[in-house]
């Protein structure tokens, strides 16, 4: 049976960054699963927060205040490599804390659409008051795996579009390549909060 894992591209100690790109897209369309290449700015920017003026560890994740998956020239090789499909990367330049600009190629990985990942019926939720059709938090989470795109490498669940999954492919090539910055969480079982059940 295939296996899965919560991709956290969060919660270092690197870099971190305040938010999204200035641009006339609203934050909240970034968690959508929705193509934004053709109203992302060309000259799309990210600074390092002023609030933590010690963090400019460079990982292949940056972390931010936003839960986007800011992610290096590197991740997006391997995911290319790897054919994982519906997955948008949208160019930014990352500034360091005097807004230069850092060496290193940066995207903002938007998956798009969804998969019909999470069991609605096994699963212990508790549903968003706004969005009624969405997931507002995870309690236990428990799969239907056959109805997971089988071709489908890195996710988002469609009724908790802010979950991202990856399969076992995409966990083995990111440790292979030595890329920093993430954890990743069994999926089955995984009960909503961070690094309870880091895979080490």
């Amino acid at each position: 049976m295939m296996r899965y894992w919560i991709l956290d591209g969060g919660n270092n100690d690197g870099a971190f960054i305040s938010g999204y790109p200035k641009s006339k897209i609203k934050d909240w369309r970034y968690d959508e699963g929705e193509s934004l290449a053709k109203e992302f700015p060309k000259d799309a920017a990210v600074v390092f927060s002023s609030k933590w003026p010690e963090r400019r560890k460079l990982y292949d994740f940056l972390d931010n205040a936003v839960t986007a998956l800011i992610v290096s020239e590197r991740v997006r090789r391997i995911l290319e490599e790897l054919k994982a499909k519906d997955l948008e990367f949208l160019p930014v330049t990352v500034k360091d804390h005097k807004k230069a600009p850092v060496a290193e190629r940066y995207f903002i990985l938007n998956p798009l659409g969804g998969q019909d990942a999470i069991d609605m019926e096994k699963s212990q939720l508790v549903m968003n008051a706004l969005e009624k059709e969405q997931i507002g938090r995870i309690k236990k989470l428990v799969l239907q795996p056959k109805k997971i795109d089988k071709d489908a490498k890195l996710f988002r669940a469609s009724r908790a579009r802010h979950v991202i999954f990856v399969d076992d492919a995409v966990r083995k090539a990111l440790r292979k390549e030595g890329i920093t910055g993430f954890w990743l969480y069994k999926a089955e079982g995984w009960n909503g909060f961070p690094k309870a059940q880091n895979e080490d």
